[in-house]
């Protein structure tokens, strides 16, 4: 897992290329005028979801897995929290949606949270379970919010 914010001092040559190419589509993407939904990057093996999602509580929340693609989330406004865990997978799978790539789990162990704002991003990886999509304060908001799939097979060589 990753975890900072999109400013410019960001230390390129740590992260992955594929994941470097991602958050350049982030630097230079205007949000003010980008449409809502499905904008391709490279095609399938890399493409981002632009949404506007409204967040939600913890109770009846479940942990997310991947196992083709790594999410890099991004919010070019709001935010919300996230939890996210170590994935060991032993965790019980409560629904398996192989089809879009996601398989929801009952529950993890030793997950921490997270608190995303305006401009920062987060990459997690196949190995991170992760519980998008919390309240950030007492309740509901609406946040604007982009994840970029970035298909595993990016980062085959590197």
């Amino acid at each position: 897992m990753i975890f900072s914010k999109l400013n410019g001092k960001d230390p390129w040559t740590a992260y992955p290329k594929a994941v470097c190419q991602a958050l350049e589509f982030l630097r230079r993407t205007d949000w003010s005028t980008i449409e809502l939904g499905k904008h391709p990057i490279l095609g399938e093996k890399m493409f981002a979801n632009v949404m506007d999602m409204t967040t939600r509580p913890f109770e009846g929340s479940h942990p997310e897995i991947h196992k083709k693609y790594i999410d890099l989330m991004y919010w070019p406004e709001g935010g919300e929290k996230i939890g996210v865990a170590p994935y060991l997978g032993t965790e019980p799978v409560l629904e398996s949606r192989p089809e879009n790539d996601i398989a929801f789990l009952a529950s993890v162990d030793n997950e921490s949270i997270l608190t995303a704002t305006a401009g920062c991003f987060g990459v997690f990886f196949p190995w991170d379970a992760h519980r998008p999509g919390l309240f950030l304060e007492d309740g509901p908001a609406v946040s604007r919010k982009c994840v970029v799939k970035i298909s595993m097979e990016l980062l085959d060589g590197e």
